[in-house]
């Protein structure tokens, strides 16, 4: 069984972010310590996995990174893909080569076989993933960054109190309060709000949306109701039930936040009730149909997540790291909170 950074760091008694930066001659390390590590690293054996790819005894191959990606019919999603697939031809002649699973699902066991694939099969050398909210997928992160070998980067979703490599997404906290604030205003401070939500676990984004929401709203919009969440579960016809019941049952309804997908059929709800410009509505992402209902009166903000740095940051991290020997400079790299209206519609490129 080839040695891994722990085993050398049990060893000499340091972490393992110190012998990874003793064996690739980084900074911030003694110099009798980073002797010392080197040494004991010779005699276990050790042989980095990139290294051992390269070997006289085996072929020469490209750097591998897997990319695992859930919600995969989503729009947003697809256009994450497509930038990832963008990243990757761009990489190519550096001897990158980029495998992307895509899931349609959120199924965690599914998310789990895929890694497995991709590390037991493709021999990856590392991993940009959208993690599931699971203790499991973070415990498999925890496995290969500390056991394998095989750094990780998050991108969209993350578990912070993983051992990924660092996080290239958005403030989820901080992009709810924005959507609280922009409906504070629109509202005029008073009001009544219908939020509808995508799942009740299984992703952060989501939760994370709804408490910066819900914090915005306390703080500085204490005169507006916010009404106990509704589920739709990604399902945009049960959605647009959920909205045409709640219009219906509650004339006084002011403003629908809607933190997932799910929108298209709340749009057609609003639309059937002779709403859409009656009912203050705030979404996240700047996807064809949310610029598209901006345009049509339905929506008054949409709150991008910068999907560019996300389809490229991930991969330039990860070749940074496993080629260049250089870490992060950050674990954090929150993406920019983008806010679309009718007024700045001619500044976006689909």
């Amino acid at each position: 069984m080839a040695v891994t950074l722990q085993q050398i760091a049990d060893a000499c008694g340091v972490s393992r972010g110190t012998v990874d930066r003793a064996l690739h001659g980084k900074k911030g390390i003694r110099p009798d310590v980073a002797e010392q590590i080197q040494k004991t690293a010779q005699l276990m054996g050790y042989v980095s996995r990139h290294a051992a790819d390269k070997s006289d005894d085996a072929p020469a191959r490209p750097l591998r990174l897997g990319v695992v990606l859930h919600s995969a019919t989503t729009e947003f999603v697809q256009m994450l893909i497509g930038l990832l697939h963008r990243t990757a031809a761009d990489m190519a002649p550096l001897g990158v080569e980029v495998l992307i699973r895509p899931m349609d699902d959120m199924d965690v066991h599914h998310q789990l076989t895929l890694i497995e694939e991709l590390v037991q099969l493709e021999r990856i050398d590392g991993l940009a993933l959208m993690p599931l909210a699971s203790d499991l997928v973070r415990d498999r992160i925890n496995s290969l960054s500390m056991h394998s070998g095989i750094p990780v980067v998050t991108l969209n979703t993350d578990i912070p109190d993983s051992a990924r490599l660092a996080y290239v997404g958005p403030n989820n906290l901080a992009c709810g309060r924005a959507a609280g604030a922009l409906m504070g205003m629109a509202l005029g401070g008073s009001g009544r709000i219908l939020p509808i939500i995508g799942q009740r676990n299984g992703h952060y984004a989501d939760s994370q949306r709804f408490t910066g929401f819900l914090g915005e709203m306390e703080q500085n919009f204490p005169q507006i109701e916010v009404m106990p969440p509704e589920y739709c579960f990604l399902d945009h016809l049960l959605a647009e039930r959920i909205t045409a019941r709640m219009l219906e049952s509650m004339p006084d309804i002011s403003g629908i936040y809607i933190s997932t997908v799910g929108r298209s059929g709340v749009y057609r709800a609003l639309q059937k009730a002779c709403l859409h410009q009656k009912v203050h509505v705030v979404v996240h992402d700047l996807t064809h149909d949310n610029l598209q209902m901006i345009r049509a009166g339905v929506v008054d903000f949409a709150i991008g997540q910068d999907v560019k740095t996300q389809g490229s940051l991930p991969l330039r991290l990860l070749y940074q790291y496993l080629v260049k020997h250089r870490s992060p400079k950050r674990r954090d790299y929150f993406t920019e909170i983008q806010i679309k209206f009718r007024c700045n519609l001619d500044t976006i490129i689909e």
